[in-house]
């Protein structure tokens, strides 16, 4: 009896040490998640518009949940609408708004109104090794783009880390276990390949979700750039190619003054064309389509991506010099506000008290004295008044405003020989 329970010992212990063994061979056994035809499906096209629907730009994003895609905030800030495509679809779906951003990094969340249960999930194990992949589709073919993470990436694999070659920003990199790498961004000055922002930093940005989705349109003027402040500014200097002209900017109007001291220290004006001239009347400016635009282009219609709500200040009205916000017609504009970049500035002419008398009747309002007085001796445009927010003025220049005036123009209004700002620059006190 002794010996059958020594011998059944030593089975059970054999039998013990084997489980055992099998165990350990099976956590050495790399795990694999998905495969490369599930994460595609993960993948998405976007494509932004502006107010129009004209198409703006074009990039790559991916579901991390599913109603969630992960994408560079680049590639959407400024856009007034924004569609999703699945990789090798022609279908395209809404993004109904964002639900967090972050621009230090680059990254923003958008809440898509397409369901999608193959999301490239951020939770699976980290595998290590140095290689990652990307996929494309080339016509109907599924293809993989393999790259090495440089040995002298600064930061951990998990977080920041460059590629030694370059692949298409905005996808996901996966390692060879198909388990998520991070996203690819823009590539570094200096730095060979490309940046990838690592897994644990899309976790923490879905972790900062709103629960419920914002217009894209506010994204439009996020930043993290400190800038000029009003009161260390004495005007501003808009240099064209016919001379300069240098503007004050009323406090009386702080959101105006404040959105054209950023866009002149972003840059935004420098480039453009003035693109409308009606003789005698006034010339605008700061339409975004101009920059590139050629003779056969319809431009004027795309600023910064967002609008200013209207604000008529009685003392500031539409005057000889007056600098004034621009609207897009009424048929596109039921809220009424200003374009964010676009403006104009008032030649205009002068008028007679009669005249004066004749826009109080159609537009039901009344002239002060100072306004008829004005009006009647310096002139500008008084049936504008009421209509359009009036936020800065000519201090020097109008002759060069009057000369812009007076060019021949297309049917368009638009300049025949283009006249171009070459920069606008911030007078500093």
């Amino acid at each position: 009896m002794k010996l059958l329970n020594g011998f059944a010992f030593l089975v059970i212990l054999f039998l013990f040490i084997g489980c055992g063994s099998g165990q350990k061979h099976q956590e050495n056994k790399p795990v694999v998640f998905g495969s490369y035809h599930e994460n595609v499906m993960g993948m998405v096209n976007i494509y932004t518009f502006d107010h129009y629907n004209r198409r703006l730009k074009q990039g790559y994003g991916f579901y991390i949940s599913p109603n969630v895609v992960i994408a560079p905030l680049s590639l959407v800030q400024g856009a007034f609408r924004v569609k999703i495509s699945p990789l090798g679809t022609s279908q395209m779906f809404d993004v109904s708004g964002y639900t967090a951003y972050d621009l230090t990094r680059d990254l923003v969340t958008l809440h898509s109104q397409r369901k999608n249960a193959n999301y490239i999930q951020s939770n699976l194990g980290y595998p290590g090794g140095d290689t990652l992949y990307t996929l494309f589709r080339s016509s109907s073919k599924l293809m993989i783009r393999k790259s090495t993470i440089l040995p002298d990436s600064k930061n951990d694999s998990t977080s920041y880390f460059s590629l030694s070659a370059p692949m298409e920003v905005g996808k996901p990199v996966f390692y060879l276990n198909h388990s998520l790498g991070g996203i690819i961004m823009e590539g570094e000055e200096n730095v060979e390949g490309v940046r990838v922002i690592g897994k644990s930093v899309i976790d923490s940005i879905l972790k900062k979700q709103e629960p419920y989705p914002q217009p894209v349109i506010d994204l439009s003027r996020k930043t993290d750039k400190v800038y000029t402040s009003y009161e260390l500014i004495d005007g501003v200097r808009i240099i064209t190619q016919m001379g300069n002209v240098v503007l004050k900017l009323f406090d009386e109007t702080p959101e105006y003054r404040d959105n054209f001291i950023k866009l002149v220290e972003d840059q935004f004006y420098d480039s453009l064309l003035i693109h409308r001239v009606l003789k005698g009347f006034l010339i605008q400016t700061g339409a975004a389509d101009t920059r590139y635009a050629t003779s056969e282009d319809v431009v004027g219609w795309q600023g910064p991506g967002y609008t200013l709500p209207m604000k008529i200040v009685p003392s500031k009205f539409h005057r000889r010099g007056a600098v004034a916000a621009s609207k897009l017609p009424d048929a596109r504009n039921p809220k009424n506000t200003s374009d964010g970049s676009q403006f104009y500035i008032v030649s205009g002419r002068i008028f007679t008290q009669q005249e004066l008398d004749e826009i109080e009747n159609q537009k039901s309002f009344r002239f002060s004295a100072q306004q008829r007085q004005i009006y009647t001796s310096i002139g500008g445009a008084p049936h504008l008044d009421n209509d359009y927010t009036v936020f800065g003025e000519v201090v020097s220049g109008m002759d060069v405003v009057d000369r812009i005036s007076h060019v021949e123009t297309y049917q368009t209004d638009r300049p025949l020989n283009d006249i171009r700002i070459i920069r606008v620059e911030i007078i500093k006190k």
